[in-house]
């Protein structure tokens, strides 16, 4: 693309609606189509890549006129361990469906996952011990030559919450239905039959219905995405440093998003105005 044909197309997504949600584009999901547009140039071979001044620059004019608006970026909220317990509360352990559920939340705040490798994750790829939870993933957007690697959870995540156990009962249900082999997390009809994987889709509606059950008051954010920034969120506050959070939820060690989610600690725990003895 020349720099016309990316500003050109970058400006017509500015002045466009999602197909998906039926609202404006954000600039963020901009930032993405620019990305994509950029690393299709570099797979197809080509020695340079189109220059995007003009582009970003419609997307940074885009930002500023959404924050003069009053418009404010809108995240998943974090599960935390305070709310994994408000959505574990809702799961129903004499059903197979609840037990699915909860080993949903439990290894999805532990491999600190993205919706997509939790749907990926087949029942040979997880092992239960005494001590820990091991997941075996594949393949991650940072692991792209798919060498895979191991992912250990602390059985116990939290005094009162035993992912191990969580898990070990679902894997005897699954084996109760005949299934001891394929995916791991399965549809469930209402009789408790199993039926086939559930996409990334599927897991997310799955937290999003908890929140609501759960009766929080920012429901509407809770998605799966929020399993993801829970842990990170919790170890920040513990003062784990960053790059053992970056290794143990595959992202790059060059990624800022990471950051999202240990800045707001760090602000919390060195803010100028807390007495000096509260600071840690």
């Amino acid at each position: 693309m020349t720099a016309e044909t990316v500003a050109e197309f970058i400006g017509h997504l500015k002045r466009s609606t999602s197909p998906k949600t039926g609202k404006p584009y954000s600039p963020a999901s901009l930032d993405q189509a620019l990305s994509a547009i950029r690393t299709a140039h570099f797979r197809a071979g080509f020695e340079g890549q189109p220059q995007s001044r003009a582009a970003r620059d419609i997307i940074k004019v885009h930002r500023q006129d959404r924050a003069r608006a009053g418009w404010r970026p809108r995240r998943a909220k974090p599960v935390t361990l305070d709310v994994l317990r408000l959505l574990l509360a809702q799961c129903d352990d004499s059903a197979l469906s609840g037990r699915r559920d909860a080993a949903i939340l439990v290894l999805g705040y532990g491999l600190m996952g993205r919706r997509s490798e939790l749907a990926a994750v087949t029942i040979d790829q997880v092992s239960v011990t005494d001590e820990w939870v091991t997941v075996f993933v594949p393949m991650s957007k940072t692991d792209t030559n798919a060498r895979g690697e191991d992912i250990d959870i602390p059985r116990a995540i939290a005094p009162d919450i035993d992912a191990g156990g969580i898990v070990s009962s679902y894997l005897e249900g699954l084996a109760d239905h005949g299934v001891s082999e394929g995916h791991l997390l399965r549809r469930i009809d209402v009789w408790g039959n199993v039926g086939p994987k559930m996409g990334a889709d599927s897991v997310n509606e799955v937290v999003k219905r908890l929140a609501k059950e759960a009766k929080l008051t920012d429901a509407e954010r809770v998605t799966a995405h929020g399993l993801r920034a829970g842990a990170p969120t919790d170890a920040a506050e513990r003062g784990v440093p960053i790059p053992f959070i970056a290794e143990h939820g595959r992202w790059s060690k060059n990624s800022t998003q990471v950051l999202t989610y240990v800045r707001p600690a760090d602000r919390r725990r060195n803010n100028p105005l807390l007495p000096r003895d509260n600071r840690t």
